[in-house]
C-alpha cells in the first residue's frame, strides 16, 4: 500500500510517497506531484530509523551512576510515577523555581510545544509555579526572525516576503538554503529567477552551497557581517545615493547614525571583514543599481558578538536605499499592524538568564537557557535541580560541552523524552520513548497555508507513545493537566480545537492577492491608520526606542571578536565559525545513525587551498584546532572559504556515535561566557583558533 503523507522525521513539512507493507513503513521517496515533494537522507532512512534495534522501545529508569548509560526497562505506570516522585521531590525540597524544562530542535513545531512553552495557556513549568520554560529560540531563530525586525520596522519576517520572483538582483547573507530542511522551496525559487536572468550575490565565509550557484561571492570574515554592511552605508550615506525622500520622512536616527558611520574608518571595517576595499565599493555599486534586491538572510547572522545590531544594519541597508515593500525587494504582507509592546520584568520568580539578558525577556518573555548551568552549579541566582527535556540535546549544541556533562551529574531529577538515546539521556533518571510523525496524529501546513490534521501513517513502535500523551500523563500525576489529552481520540480533538484555521498565512491564500506596495507611505501597515511603520517612533528606527531606553546603543554599532583582550592574540590568527546545519542531519540528529554515518564518516574542517598549502596540509589529512576555549582533531577538507578562516559542523560528541564523531565535537572548542549582549545568543560564529599539522 502507498499512502501519501508530510515526512514523519522532522517538521519540515515535505511531501512523500509512504509504502507500507505488514503495517510497517519499507519505502519513503519524494512525491513528484506535490511541489513540496522531496526527500533528504534521513526520510529515505525511516524504515531503518523506525525499526532499529537501539531505538528506545520502552520507558527506561537508571540503575547505573548518573553517565554510565545503565538502564533497566519499566512499565509506563512505574516509569511516570518515579518521574513525578522526582519533580514532586525537588519542588518540596528547593522550591517550584528548581524546576526547568527545555524542548530542542527535535519537537520544534511538534504539537507538545504547545504544552511546554505555549504562551496562550499556561504551560507545564508555569502550572508547576517554575518561570524557567526553555526551548530552542535562546539559541537559535528569534534574534533574526523576531528581534531584529521588531527594532528597526516593527514587523516579524515572517510577515514579509522576499520578493525573488521579481528580483534583479537576490542577496544570500548568512543563509544557505541548499541544506535547508523542508522541501527548500526558496532554493528552488532561487533557481528559476537565476533561469529568467536574475543575478546571485552570496555573501558567506564558504562557497561551498549557495557560494557555487553565485554570479558574486564576498568571502566574509566569520562574525565581520556587519562591518561589511557598515562599510557599504559608509560609502552610501557620504556619496548621498540614499532615498532622500525616505530617509527625511520615515527614517528615525539618521543624522545620529551618519555621524556615527563618519567616525569609521574604511580601511579598518575592510580588515575586520576580509573583504578589500576595492571589492566592498563594487559590491556597493552593484547594491544602488537597483531597488530590486531580495535579501535570504537567517541564522548565520546571529551567533555573533554584536548579532543584533548587525542584522540592523543590514536591514537598514534595504531600508535607506528604497529597497523595502517594494516589487523585487522585501515585500511586506501584512496591513494594520499594532506596535509591539515590550515585555514587563517580573519582579518576583524571575527566570534564568532574565537578570543578564533581560532585553530577550522583553522580546521572548522567557529566560535565556545559555545561563542554566550557573543554576545549577553555582546557584546563580538560584538552584535549580531539574530538567525535563524533550527532542533536545544541549550538550551537543550548546558551547562548552563538559560543562552541560557536570550540569547534569549535578541535577537530582533529569527526565528526557526522545527517539534514541543521547548523550543527555545517559545521565536522565528516567526516558521515555517518543514517537515520530509518522505514528501519531500530527498538525501539517499545505503549500497554501491551509493547516491540516495527519493520521498516522503506521502504529508507533513497540511501547512508544506521542509527546503530547507522555507529558500529558507526567502532568495528571502532578495534578496540573486536567485539559490534557489523556488518549489518542482526545489527542486528535485538541490539536483541532488549538488550531487556527490557517497557519503561515503570510505564505497562503494571502499572497496571492494583488499587492499594495509603499503600504508605509499610506497608512496601510498601522492600526492607528497614519502613514508610517508600526515601530514606537512610527519611524523606520535606525535609532531603535527599545534599545535607546534600555540603555543600548540606539543604532547599528559594530563590535568585533578580537575587541575582547583575550581573544585578540596572535598565537590565534585564525576564526573559526561553527552552527551550520548539514546537508544530512537536523541539529544532532544524524551522527549516531549508521546510513547517516555512512555520508558523513568524519567531522571535518574546511581550509582555503592558500592556507592548507602555508601549513603543509592536504586534503584528508587529520589536523588539530585550538581556540582560548579548547582542542580537537578534525579532518581536512580543502575548499574555498575565506582566508585565515576555517569551518567546522556541530554535532559531535556523544558516547553514541563513531569515534570519530564521538571525539570530534566542535562545541568543546566553544564558550558559553561570549554572547550578544542583547539576546544573550552565544557567539559560536567568530572564535579565534590556530591549526595546526600533526
Amino acid at each position: 500500500m502507498i499512502i501519501h503523507r508530510k515526512c514523519g522525521m522532522c517538521q519540515g513539512g515535505c511531501d512523500v510517497k509512504v509504502t507500507i507493507e505488514d503495517g510497517k513503513i519499507t519505502r519513503v521517496e519524494a512525491d513528484q506531484d506535490s511541489t513540496q515533494g522531496r526527500v533528504c537522507a534521513r526520510g529515505a532512512l525511516t524504515p531503518e530509523l523506525l525499526y532499529a534495534h537501539d531505538r528506545i522501545s520502552h520507558p527506561l529508569i537508571r540503575i547505573g551512576e548518573k553517565g554510565e548509560g545503565k538502564f533497566r526497562k519499566a512499565t509506563w505506570d512505574e516509569a511516570l510515577d518515579y518521574a513525578a516522585e522526582l519533580l514532586n521531590k525537588t519542588r518540596e525540597t528547593y522550591g517550584a523555581r528548581a524546576l526547568a524544562s527545555y524542548q530542542g530542535r527535535g519537537i520544534l513545531g511538534m504539537p507538545i510545544a504547545r504544552i511546554f512553552s505555549g504562551k496562550s495557556e499556561p504551560c507545564f513549568m508555569k502550572r508547576l509555579g517554575s518561570p524557567n520554560d526553555f526551548n530552542a529560540g535562546s539559541i537559535c531563530n528569534m534574534a533574526s526572525s523576531t528581534v531584529t525586525p521588531l527594532t528597526t520596522c516593527g514587523l516579524n519576517t515572517r510577515q514579509m516576503i522576499q520578493d525573488v520572483a521579481h528580483s534583479e538582483y537576490i542577496f544570500i547573507w548568512g543563509k544557505n538554503p541548499m541544506t535547508d530542511c523542508g522541501p527548500r522551496g526558496e532554493y528552488q525559487g532561487i533557481r528559476e529567477a537565476k533561469k529568467r536572468g536574475a543575478k546571485l550575490v552570496v555573501i558567506d565565509p564558504r562557497k561551498t552551497g549557495m557560494g557555487e550557484l553565485a554570479d558574486l561571492w564576498i568571502p566574509v570574515i566569520p562574525g565581520a557581517d556587519g562591518a561589511l554592511a557598515l562599510a557599504m552605508l559608509k560609502l552610501i550615506i557620504e556619496q548621498e545615493r540614499y532615498d532622500k525622500g525616505f530617509v527625511s520622512e520615515y527614517t528615525r536616527g539618521f543624522e545620529e547614525f551618519r555621524k556615527y558611520v563618519g567616525s569609521l574608518e574604511l580601511n579598518d571595517l575592510s580588515r575586520f571583514c576580509g573583504v578589500s576595499v576595492e571589492q566592498i565599493k563594487a559590491l556597493t555599486d552593484v547594491f544602488c543599481s537597483t531597488e530590486k534586491i531580495s535579501l535570504i538572510a537567517y541564522t548565520g547572522l546571529e551567533y555573533q558578538l554584536s548579532g543584533i545590531q548587525n542584522n540592523r544594519a543590514i536591514f537598514t541597508l534595504w531600508a535607506i536605499t528604497g529597497k523595502l515593500d517594494v516589487e523585487g525587494g522585501i515585500y511586506f504582507n501584512c496591513q494594520s499592524l499594532p506596535t509591539f509592546s515590550l515585555y514587563d520584568l517580573p519582579e518576583e520568580n524571575q527566570p534564568i538568564g532574565m537578570k543578564e539578558f533581560p532585553m530577550f525577556y522583553k522580546f521572548m518573555e522567557g529566560g535565556q537557557f545559555c545561563r542554566f548551568p550557573e543554576a545549577v552549579l553555582n546557584d546563580n541566582p538560584y538552584p535549580v535541580r531539574a530538567l525535563l527535556l524533550a527532542g533536545g540535546s544541549p550538550v551537543l549544541t550548546f558551547p562548552d560541552s563538559s560543562k552541560w556533562r557536570e550540569v547534569y551529574k549535578k541535577l537530582e531529577c533529569l527526565i528526557v523524552s526522545d527517539r534514541y538515546m543521547t548523550e543527555d539521556a545517559r545521565f536522565a533518571d528516567v526516558v521515555f520513548p517518543a514517537s515520530t510523525m509518522f505514528e501519531t496524529w500530527s498538525l501539517t501546513t499545505g503549500a497554501d497555508g491551509r493547516q491540516m490534521i495527519q493520521p498516522p501513517a503506521v502504529e508507533p513502535f513497540e511501547e512508544c507513545r506521542d509527546d503530547v500523551l507522555i507529558f500529558s500523563a507526567l502532568a495528571k500525576r502532578l495534578e496540573i493537566g486536567e485539559d490534557y489529552p489523556g488518549n489518542e481520540e482526545e489527542l486528535k480533538e485538541w490539536l483541532l480545537n488549538g488550531s487556527a484555521p490557517y497557519a503561515n498565512d503570510w505564505k497562503g491564500p494571502a499572497s496571492q492577492e494583488k499587492r499594495e506596495y509603499r503600504k508605509y507611505e499610506k497608512g496601510l501597515l498601522r492600526r492607528d491608520g497614519k502613514p508610517g511603520f508600526p515601530t514606537p517612533s512610527g519611524k523606520f528606527e535606525i535609532c531603535s526606542v527599545y534599545l535607546e531606553e534600555n540603555g543600548f546603543t540606539p543604532y547599528p554599532e559594530y563590535q568585533d571578536m578580537r575587541s575582547i583582550p583575550e581573544m585578540d592574540s596572535p598565537e590565534y590568527p585564525f576564526t573559526m565559525t561553527t552552527g551550520a546545519r548539514s546537508m544530512h542531519r537536523m541539529g544532532v540528529f544524524g551522527a549516531n545513525l549508521p546510513g547517516i554515518v555512512k555520508l558523513e564518516p568524519y567531522p571535518c574542517m574546511d581550509l582555503s587551498p592558500e592556507d592548507a598549502g602555508e601549513l603543509g596540509l592536504t586534503d584528508g589529512v587529520w589536523a588539530r584546532v585550538t581556540t582560548p576555549f579548547g582542542t580537537g582533531r578534525f579532518k581536512v577538507r580543502v575548499c574555498e572559504i575565506a582566508r585565515h578562516c576555517i569551518h567546522i559542523p556541530h554535532g559531535g560528541g556523544s558516547e553514541y556515535m563513531t569515534e570519530a564523531w564521538k571525539f570530534g565535537n566542535v562545541n568543546e572548542l566553544t564558550s558559553l561566557a561570549y554572547n550578544d549582549p542583547i539576546t544573550g545568543f552565544v557567539t559560536i560564529k567568530s572564535v579565534p583558533c590556530k591549526v595546526e599539522k600533526e
